[in-house]
């Protein structure tokens, strides 16, 4: 039986069944020891006085009074008083049974007696015999209960059992199909209905679902997209090196620097595409560690800004103070290294970039916010910008170096920390791109 319906449903009748039984085996043994112990039997004091009361008819009114008053008596108790006349016959025709009751030798009591014209009468009084509840017939038997509880309860287990295993079993069926490839499989369309832990396990079977599809999706894109950006370089590296092969040597100068270039480029987006893995792997566990937040973020500014061309206001910024946080210091560097250098690449050089970080009032969140004065974002694309490879202007980011995984590193870092990344076009124009992170647990 390995079934997970007929284990509930036997389990459930079976315990039922058994406690039904046990309680009619109980009150039939409690009724047959109040039996024996009691100490005058109530019913056959009771057919002492109908005998009596036959006699008495019997002598008053005749063979037709004592029939009369026979009838007048419950059938039930009738069938424990017979009356014989001197021939033989019983007084209201039930020799037959008289008969069965002998050929049984059912124990009966007899008493004889006369009537006024001196014909002699027998009347047997059959005792009642010890109560039998779990055979006797009608609503008092249990037997007729045990019936009916073994019927309900079977009903009822079987109801419950199929509610519980029926959602198990669509649940089971769920997992093969995605475990054979049907990532948009779902059970909660199945059991809208459900409010209970079974109910609760669908939806979290279908978060599940949605998670794993989104990841595999992802991760199809991603293969393409590096695949796309792997071949349009490798294109050009062969068009410089058939250029060359064609002019000789001596006259490949511009030839061997476009090679130089476009491996430079190679390098940097294998670089981004191994550090996009990096931050998007759940195993790769990240340092907690006390730091002050301005300060990494200082640093952060004199790096970026000594990299800036000359001339131009690079990245301002002013510290407000201690700032302490816990988490992964490479992680955050690397998360706002990628918004200063994205929005670098964008903004107004005469204009710069301005960094920004604040506390809330409770002291529980924290803000990095980076601003630039660029063309911004179309406000359909805002929420794209932080998938892999996704460009407004390809061709722009292509010229400046970007491959579209700045933004996706970001966002992967800050998840990672259990914050959030936004972006909204400045009313201004240009961009600004915010890192929300928790100084708590609870936050």
């Amino acid at each position: 039986m390995h079934s997970l319906f007929w284990k509930i449903f036997l389990t459930l009748w079976l315990s039922i069944v058994g406690f039904s039984a046990a309680i009619g085996w109980l009150n039939d043994k409690l009724a047959r020891q109040q039996w024996a112990e009691e100490p005058a039997n109530t019913f056959s004091r009771g057919l002492v006085r109908i005998s009596q009361r036959a006699q008495q008819a019997l002598l008053s009114e005749g063979r037709t009074g004592l029939r009369n008053e026979l009838l007048t008596i419950p059938r039930m108790t009738r069938s424990h008083i017979y009356i014989v006349d001197a021939d033989g016959r019983e007084l209201l025709r039930r020799d037959n049974a008289l008969q069965q009751l002998t050929e049984r030798r059912t124990p009966m009591d007899t008493t004889e007696f006369e009537d006024a014209g001196g014909d002699a009468f027998t009347i047997y009084t059959v005792s009642r015999s010890p109560p039998s509840t779990i055979l006797a017939p009608g609503p008092e038997g249990t037997a007729l209960r045990l019936g009916a509880a073994a019927l309900i309860s079977a009903l009822i287990s079987f109801f419950l059992a199929r509610s519980l295993a029926t959602p198990l079993e669509e649940l089971r069926r769920a997992s093969r199909r995605i475990a054979s490839g049907e990532l948009g499989t779902r059970v909660g369309r199945s059991m809208p209905s459900r409010k209970d832990e079974i109910g609760q396990l669908a939806a979290d079977f279908d978060v599940m679902a949605t998670r794993l599809q989104a990841m595999h999706e992802a991760n199809r894109r991603l293969l393409s997209d590096v695949s796309h950006e792997l071949r349009s370089p490798l294109a050009r590296l062969n068009v410089a090196l058939e250029i060359a092969r064609q002019k000789g040597a001596g006259r490949i100068e511009s030839e061997v620097d476009r090679i130089a270039l476009e491996s430079q480029r190679l390098e940097a987006l294998v670089n981004d595409v191994l550090g996009l893995l990096r931050e998007s792997s759940d195993s790769a566990a990240g340092k907690d560690e006390e730091m002050d937040l301005s300060e990494v973020l200082g640093d952060l500014v004199e790096v970026v800004n000594y990299e800036a061309a000359e001339g131009t206001p690079g990245i301002r910024w002013t510290s407000p103070g201690a700032s302490p946080f816990r988490g992964d210091r490479e992680l955050i560097w690397r998360a706002t290294e990628n918004l200063l250098r994205n929005a670098l690449r964008h903004t107004d050089p005469q204009k710069g970039v301005e960094l920004d970080l604040k506390t809330n009032r409770r002291k529980t969140r924290v803000t990095v916010s980076v601003r630039d004065y660029g063309p911004g974002v179309p406000e359909a694309e805002l929420n794209k910008i932080f998938e892999p490879f996704y460009r407004v202007q390809e061709s722009r980011d292509r010229d400046s170096g970007g491959h579209g995984l700045g933004l996706s590193i970001a966002a992967n870092a800050v998840q990672r920390h259990g914050g959030r990344i936004e972006a909204a076009n400045a009313g201004d124009g240009g961009l600004i791109v915010s890192l929300s992170l928790p100084l708590t647990a609870d936050a």
